[in-house]
């Protein structure tokens, strides 16, 4: 009765704490995170093959297939450190142009604390089920209203209208963008073959939220299609829905394969941003697919590899190339968005037991830039150019209880390319993170 009471309140717990702080800043693996739960992220993110906690929908919904009952509750400390440089005099006004004002800007907000949640409830030996609610986000940034004399003033017939303002990136104040994704992975899972195949599936409710501001500039020059909302500084929300299924097996002792596919998840329009994103507003989050592998070289190391990949260019508000401004207005059909390319991800991690209750992590996670050089202004606003990921974590466990830890570090990444609206200019768009994670988990 007693562990009935407290797993009934620890979940009661954990689904009010993740739906009330849904707001995340990721910007790893484009802007996923490079892994789901405290003990994957210390092995650079790997999870395909080898589940260890609660949090395993987050990458592979099979790992919970026979998983004892456990909760798993985490904070995440995460700072990106975000810039953009621009070179070069802006062209005079009259020309059909918009230059930036030349320079270095920091984005502001470098400070994140961000929960994860996760409970798995075991049927039998063969069979659980469980929730988890984990977080995506990285289209974050906060630049300055700083005093701007490049801004665009009239010009007359056929020029520029007379700009919003005349401080910020792009003269309408302060400028940045803020994407925050929460998904709700309720899991059902089951082994197989006498417990050599596990398989799992999840159906996946995604809630977001978005926020733009100090772009009004571009509706100023006839660029969006919805001016109205282009730049509110408003916060809009959407749900979504999706699934994804997930398979592990056991080739030989010790030696184990997973793989996982995950659907585009359909999410409403962000009306609010109609005249921003492409298809008046229409922002679904891509799918995911991924292969891994698991060893135990030996009683105490354990060594693992992932593949993922992640298709942004299913999402035309992220992955159409600025230059579609020269057809079509922002928030149109076709309309220009971020540029991003599909990215494909490395994982690899090592795992050892050192005895006395101690596990001891490693691991890196290389994922490609999502982010063309001839796509660097717009991403000025979401500069998630990141390539390495090097981590480090361990477990020490105290009974039924564990304390869990991981740590990660992105070595600075930069991209440099014309400027869109003004080519006699150079954007250069860097980032460099750094993520501490601790973890409690009580076993039932």
């Amino acid at each position: 009765m007693e562990a009935r009471i407290i797993r009934r309140s620890l979940v009661t717990i954990a689904v009010g704490l993740a739906m009330g702080s849904a707001g995340v800043a990721h910007a790893t693996n484009g802007y996923f995170t490079h892994g789901y739960g405290t003990k994957a992220k210390g092995m650079g993110g790997v999870g395909m093959a080898i589940s260890q906690d609660a949090y395993a929908p987050g990458i592979n919904p099979a790992g919970i297939a026979g998983m004892e009952t456990r909760f798993d509750g985490s904070l995440t400390y995460f700072r990106p450190e975000r810039s953009y440089e621009v070179s070069g005099m802006p062209t005079p006004p009259g020309a059909g142009t918009f230059g930036l004002a030349p320079g270095k800007v920091d984005s502001e907000s470098e400070d994140f604390f961000i929960p994860s949640v996760a409970f798995v409830q075991q049927i039998d030996e063969d069979r659980s089920w469980g929730v988890a609610l984990l977080g995506n986000g990285g289209m974050n940034t906060d630049y300055p209203a700083f005093d701007n004399q490049f801004c665009p003033g009239p010009t007359g017939a056929g020029g520029l209208t007379p700009p919003t303002g005349t401080t910020g990136p792009f003269c309408d104040g302060a400028a940045g963008v803020n994407l925050e994704q929460l998904a709700i992975i309720p899991t059902y899972a089951q082994k197989f073959a006498d417990g050599r195949v596990s398989v799992g599936f999840s159906p996946i409710i995604s809630y977001q939220r978005f926020s733009a501001e100090g772009l009004g500039t571009f509706g100023d020059m006839g660029m969006s299609e919805d001016p109205e909302n282009l730049s509110s500084g408003k916060t809009d929300s959407t749900w979504g829905y999706g699934a994804q299924i997930g398979l592990q097996a056991e080739l030989a002792e010790g030696a184990r394969i997973g793989a996982t596919y995950r659907s585009k998840i359909r999410a409403g329009d962000f009306d609010e941003y109609a005249g921003l994103f492409a298809n008046g507003g229409d922002f679904d989050i891509p799918s995911t697919y991924g292969l891994g592998f698991s060893l135990d070289v030996s009683p105490n190391v354990t060594l693992s590899a992932d593949y993922q990949m992640i298709r942004y260019s299913e999402i035309d508000a992220v992955s159409n190339p600025v230059s579609n401004i020269q057809q079509a207005q922002f928030g149109a059909d076709g309309g220009p968005g971020f540029g991003w390319d599909d990215v494909n991800i490395f994982k690899l991690g090592a795992q050892i037991d050192g005895g006395n209750g101690w596990t001891w992590r490693v691991g890196y996670n290389r994922g490609e830039n999502p982010i063309s050089s001839q796509n660097v202004t717009l991403n000025i606003l979401a500069p998630a150019v990141m390539e390495d990921h090097f981590t480090a974590g361990f477990t020490k466990e105290f009974g039924q209880h564990e304390l869990n830890f991981a740590a990660m570090y992105a070595p600075s990444q930069s991209v440099s390319g014309p400027n869109a609206f003004d080519p006699a200019q150079e954007v250069e768009i860097e980032m460099e993170q750094y993520e501490l994670e601790i973890g409690y988990a009580y076993n039932f």
